[in-house]
């Protein structure tokens, strides 16, 4: 028997079967006061990362100084693409701003969305945060989320994955996908904790891999900083990478260059 969209999805909704809860946190800043830095980490947490395959999950936010609107940044995270079966639980997204984010107060406009497959949601966000050198506390990710609890902070959004999926056309899925997954009701949900985005903790050696990979894209980039390895070595891995490919062409293999 068929059934109008509308109506098929109300009957659905019936019979679903909550899975697991994905949740999107705003992990730094906090509502906090830091030094000025020459770059200022925004890191995002997806918590659960393996239900969220099908979600379509986007992050976009404006920083902006509190006494001077034109002062503005916008950036975004756009996560639909993400390998989440294999990344680690946890999932850290994360960017660095350069120079922008002076001495003042300021506040962060989040809107995360999701869906996208038959239809899109969303929801908003604010964090207030200080930038202030009296006294001086430097940026560090691993003292900065150590702190397992922070009340005024309910940066986070859950949503109910449910194991039920369902087509969508491509033309109008988000991420070009054929398939989308079907989420419940969040509010009704009574099994889930409360939101806590502070319940995430970055260690050292998460801090250290996101410094590493941000100091390589900067390597990699116009203007390197003077701590990047010499362009003698980068030359020298360019030409043995190129005779190598050479090499392959010819349908050579197991060539060691000594």
């Amino acid at each position: 028997m068929y059934f109008p969209q509308a109506r098929w999805l109300g009957l659905l909704g019936a019979i679903l079967t909550t899975v697991d809860a994905v949740e999107v946190d705003l992990v730094f800043p906090r509502n906090e006061s830091y030094s000025p830095a020459d770059w200022f980490p925004i890191v995002f947490a997806v918590q659960n990362p393996q239900s969220a395959e099908l979600l379509n999950l986007y992050i976009s936010y404006d920083i902006r100084k509190s006494n001077d609107i034109n002062d503005q940044i916008t950036l975004t995270q756009d996560l639909r693409w993400v390998n989440w079966s294999g990344s680690a639980d946890p999932y850290l997204a994360y960017q660095y701003v350069r120079n922008r984010i002076t001495t003042g107060p300021w506040f962060e406009a989040l809107a995360y969305k999701y869906g996208g497959g038959v239809f899109n949601h969303h929801s908003s966000g604010l964090q207030f945060f200080t930038i202030d050198d009296i006294p001086p506390k430097e940026v560090d990710l691993v003292a900065a989320t150590a702190n397992a609890t922070c009340p005024g902070d309910r940066n986070a959004i859950a949503i109910d994955v449910t194991n039920i999926t369902m087509q969508s056309p491509p033309e109008v899925n988000t991420a070009g996908r054929d398939t989308c997954v079907v989420t419940g009701n969040s509010t009704a949900s009574t099994t889930r904790p409360s939101l806590d985005p502070c319940r995430v903790a970055i260690d050292e050696d998460s801090a250290a891999s996101m410094a590493s990979a941000h100091h390589t894209q900067l390597c990699d980039g116009l203007n390197p900083p003077d701590d990047c390895p010499k362009e003698e070595n980068a030359a020298q891995q360019s030409a043995v990478l190129g005779i190598s490919c050479f090499l392959a062409a010819l349908g050579v293999a197991g060539v060691a260059l000594l």
